[in-house]
């Protein structure tokens, strides 16, 4: 049996990180979290996922960007997409999820979701980006 697809969640968040690792994981996707901007770093020279969830906000109000700039000078992870995290909404009213193509452009990112995210909405994303999990998930029934 082959590997799926590797996703990879950074997040301070610890339990927002087990949800995702059993859904995503029960969806046969492979599952890689960091809890920190540095820990992904350490990560990211042993992998290469196939798509990245970060968290704006870690153990800087910044992480999430910082992170997200040192990935793509990278050219193993040039074509992986990139999916900004973040609760800065609920705490400042300003939602960046509808700042559209001028924040992906300055930004380097492919997209941005405003936090709570659903499961749901997160493996919307990853098929879009990236297609079901395994190339025989839809041949098999729903």
């Amino acid at each position: 049996m082959s590997a799926g697809k590797k996703v990879l969640f950074v997040d301070d968040d610890r339990d927002f990180l087990r949800s995702q690792s059993i859904l995503f994981s029960s969806r046969g996707y492979r599952v890689l979290t960091a809890e920190s901007g540095e820990e992904a770093l350490k990560l990211l020279e042993k992998e290469v996922p196939d798509i990245i969830f970060l968290d704006l906000m870690m153990e800087h109000y910044d992480t999430g960007f910082t992170l997200s700039y040192r990935i793509r000078k990278d050219d193993r992870f040039k074509h992986v997409p990139l999916v900004m995290l973040s609760g800065v909404a609920s705490q400042t009213g300003r939602r960046f999820d509808r700042q559209g193509e001028e924040l992906k452009k300055w930004s380097k990112l492919d997209a941005f979701l405003d936090k709570p995210v659903t499961g749901k909405q997160l493996l919307q994303v990853v098929e879009e980006k990236l297609g079901p999990a395994a190339p025989d998930a839809q041949e098999s029934p729903a």
